[in-house]
């Protein structure tokens, strides 16, 4: 019997460490939420929890590590909600189906976005800044990395009735440092991923989109402030195994996140990173994720974006 359940016990999941893969470059939101994450996963696993960044193709490459790893519970992927919600509808001939091929597990959190301008250009506003694009559709532009970079921007084209030109990025990091230096206009993404940048005076926040104040920005409008409410969008962010995991590992895993968010340790990062508490699991995520695609599947249809 003592063989037996020492037999068992060394199978018991987890029983070695967890790679989480980050599908964005180091130093973005993601990135740095992954890593404080795993800090706070790895004394509930009991395990080591390391971080692995693979990054290109807009996550892509990412989620392909991810569904090419064993499916044990022992790789899992932390992303926002670009790859498993909006790609499905912006992106042409994907080669895994992510609304098939990988699960939810919980999703950890949220983060508000705000649009960040060149400090090249001369405008002081969002309204300055409105009128200047309605002049010369086309001509100002923005750098994304990512489908939710992309849908920010196209929200924000909706609702101020200007015409902007995208220029797709592998990562944030050489996007704002493009918007950075002049090369390019604009780029929507959140406040961690930029800050270095915008406390160096070299891009400057113009409007948070959505109705909430950051705490560390308090002299930027929200967009209900500036008068554009309807240019509102919040990510949120997820763990995710491939759909091949056994039941019993996901269930295991998704037990394990669950008592990780409601630790003193997760809520002092969500309060240090301005996160938002966003914390859902098992079907409640998959329904999020679920009513969250045909949400902004309306907003897509009616900006008239085509899949590339």
């Amino acid at each position: 019997m003592l063989i037996v359940i020492a037999a068992g016990a060394a199978h018991a999941y987890p029983d070695k460490p967890i790679r989480i893969i980050v599908p964005f470059s180091a130093g973005t939101i993601t990135d740095v939420f992954a890593r404080d994450f795993a800090a706070v996963l790895s004394p509930v696993v009991k395990q080591p929890v390391v971080v692995e960044n693979r990054t290109g193709a807009e996550g892509i490459i990412g989620v392909q590590a991810l569904l090419a790893s064993e499916p044990d519970g022992h790789s899992i992927l932390f992303s926002s909600g670009s790859l498993a919600i909006l790609d499905p509808l912006l992106k042409k001939d994907l080669p895994y189906d992510p609304t098939k091929d990988m699960t939810p597990v919980c999703s950890v959190g949220s983060v508000e976005q705000i649009m960040y301008m060149t400090a090249s250009l001369p405008y002081k506003n969002v309204a300055e800044f409105v009128a200047a694009a309605k002049a010369e559709p086309g001509k100002f532009t923005y750098a994304y990395s990512s489908a939710f970079g992309r849908l920010n921007s196209e929200l924000f084209q909706e609702a101020t009735g200007t015409k902007l030109t995208g220029v797709p990025y592998r990562s944030t990091a050489t996007g704002l440092t493009d918007v950075a230096t002049g090369r390019v206009d604009l780029y929507f993404v959140d406040h961690g991923s930029a800050a270095a940048y915008s406390q160096a005076g070299k891009v400057r926040p113009m409007v948070v989109a959505g109705a909430k104040q950051i705490k560390s920005v308090p002299n930027v409008p929200t967009a209900v402030a500036a008068g554009i409410p309807s240019f509102d969008s919040t990510p949120t962010y997820s763990v995710y195994v491939p759909s091949k995991t056994p039941k019993g590992t996901t269930d295991r895993l998704r037990d394990l996140v669950a008592e990780a968010l409601k630790s003193p340790a997760m809520a002092a990062v969500l309060e240090k990173r301005e996160l938002g508490e966003f914390s859902l699991c098992g079907d409640a995520v998959v329904k999020y994720h679920q009513d969250e695609r045909e949400r902004l599947r309306k907003v897509i249809t009616k900006a008239g974006i085509e899949p590339q």
